[in-house]
């Protein structure tokens, strides 16, 4: 008997195409992956009816099976955010990605009728022996969620929440996948722009959200999973936390909050893996926090909400895209 110890942990991803919920392609590296924790849910259906003259449960009832989960990660390229927002395009300079929204009439190029890319993720727990590992495959994921953290004096963070179709369990041989060895994306080559083209060099922290509201679709079709993962309204958001000065405090305040100017908003995010531009478009305030505490420094906590998001990429992956 032996333990399963996290040192042997592995999550890796393969692209879908074709047909939702269909695997192909070799595996592929996400990040530096912190967690990964599924969420698998049988939907038990506990029965009772009248005249089986006692008090308990007299039966039971599979009900639908829902998938879900989340995943943190030190990210090393951008191509969870791409599924995030929608569309990843390529430019005619290999290592330059553009990633466009989609929405409910517009397809994506490797499965049609879907307007969000899918893939399935691989769970993996290596004991060393073939047999007694424990690997699950989630098929059909689909990014329901994205957040990524700016903090200071730590690595950029994403946490990804997502919904898959089905899962699969076996104990056979864990293949592995090579690491990307380039240094992950930091705090201190990262920039908030608001607006876009002047710096705000006083943040200690934000982050950006993307939610996609996926709505399970579980339909009478002689099946427990969902056939679809349908994505319904999408919610940005962008929050920042910034140490209260007087060359953007009242502007912040009496413009953007009071006022309700709206305005655009860009992160710069520089790395050795590369460079990332996200671009925030007719962005609103709508919460600032300014309390005044009885000593220390002054915080100013801004609540913005963009109504468009695009992003350009630029590092030396020639293609995020599979096919």
């Amino acid at each position: 008997m032996s333990k399963y110890i996290s040192d042997q942990n592995q999550l890796v991803f393969t692209y879908e195409s074709g047909t939702y919920g269909t695997g192909s392609g070799t595996r592929q590296w996400i990040g530096m992956v912190q967690d990964h924790t599924p969420d698998e849910n049988t939907n038990v259906i506990q029965i009772r009816y009248q005249g089986s003259t006692n008090r308990n449960v007299d039966t039971f009832e599979d009900g639908n099976l829902d998938y879900t989960g989340t995943f943190s990660y030190y990210p090393q390229d951008w191509k969870f955010l791409g599924m995030a927002i929608g569309s990843v395009g390529e430019t005619a300079t290999a290592g330059s990605h553009c990633f466009t929204e989609t929405n409910s009439d517009d397809v994506i190029y490797n499965i049609p009728g879907q307007s969000l890319t899918s893939f399935t993720l691989e769970d993996s727990k290596n004991n060393g022996t073939a047999g007694s590992n424990f690997i699950r495959t989630f098929n059909g994921c689909v990014v329901d969620s994205l957040g990524i953290t700016w903090s200071q004096g730590e690595p950029v963070n994403c946490e990804v929440g997502y919904m898959a179709q089905s899962g699969t369990f076996t104990s056979g041989i864990v293949t592995k996948v090579t690491p990307t060895t380039t240094r992950p994306y930091m705090y201190s080559k990262a920039t908030l722009q608001i607006p876009s083209g002047t710096s705000v060099d006083n943040t200690t922290e934000f982050s950006l959200t993307v939610n996609n509201n996926l709505e399970a679709g579980h339909y009478n079709n002689g099946s427990r999973v969902i056939k679809e993962s349908l994505p319904i309204n999408r919610d940005y958001e962008l929050s920042a936390t910034v140490k209260m000065d007087s060359v953007n405090a009242k502007t912040f305040y009496d413009n953007y909050f009071l006022g309700g100017s709206t305005f655009n908003a860009m992160i710069q995010s520089i790395g050795v893996p590369g460079s990332a531009f996200i671009v925030m478009s007719g962005c609103k305030v709508t919460d600032m926090e300014t309390p005044s505490p009885v000593e220390g420094s002054h915080d100013q906590t801004l609540t913005i909400v963009p109504q468009h998001v695009s992003a350009t990429i630029e590092d030396a992956t020639v293609d995020y895209n599979a096919w």
